[in-house]
């Protein structure tokens, strides 16, 4: 497989799911909980799919390592802000979200400019973009026990993946290569 082609079922799908971001802020923002959930629930299944025809196909590509995490966060990133707006979640909670994936943003520009390699999604990162997701969905729904304790559970797998992105980089930069 070209490790180079942007065009295949993975990265379509990573693309859909930064696609999908308008329309589930537009049903968040007006109330439209099943349109919301139906659409939440699409981009989950897209985000577990990229990676499976990515794996099963061969088709694990430089854009694909930037394009899938670079959804997630936008995904993420823009339902947080709608939350913000909507006073589900403090401020604190949005800046430590956006800080956290610019910091990796950078953090991956530059292992890529140094290296010429993509740092790629892995484990810890996913479980933590789903559990940062299944919070903020249930916050959404008004559980009163993730309404007082689910973001500082959240905050706890976002520190976790980014420690963990961390520790891999400076590993990558210390063996200087992949």
């Amino acid at each position: 497989m070209n490790k180079n082609k942007i065009l295949n079922i993975s990265n379509s799908l990573s693309f859909l799911r930064l696609v999908l971001t308008i329309p589930v802020c537009w049903f968040l923002l007006n109330d439209n909980n099943v349109g919301f959930i139906v659409l939440v629930l699409i981009a989950m299944l897209t985000d577990f799919l990229d990676g499976y025809f990515a794996r099963k196909r061969d088709e694990i590509t430089e854009f694909g390592k930037i394009i899938d995490p670079l959804a997630d966060k936008v995904i993420i990133g823009a339902v947080a802000v709608v939350m913000l707006f909507k006073g589900l979640i403090p401020l604190w909670f949005l800046v430590a979200v956006l800080s956290r994936d610019v910091l990796i943003l950078l953090g991956g520009l530059y292992l890529s400019k140094k290296l010429g390699y993509v740092i790629y999604s892995d484990f810890i990162g996913k479980l933590s973009v789903n559990i940062l997701a299944l919070i903020m969905i249930l916050i959404i729904f008004k559980i009163e026990f993730f309404i007082n304790y689910g973001l500082y559970i959240a905050l706890a797998a976002l520190l976790a993946s980014f420690a963990n992105y961390l520790v891999r980089m400076i590993i990558m930069l210390k063996d200087g290569k992949k």
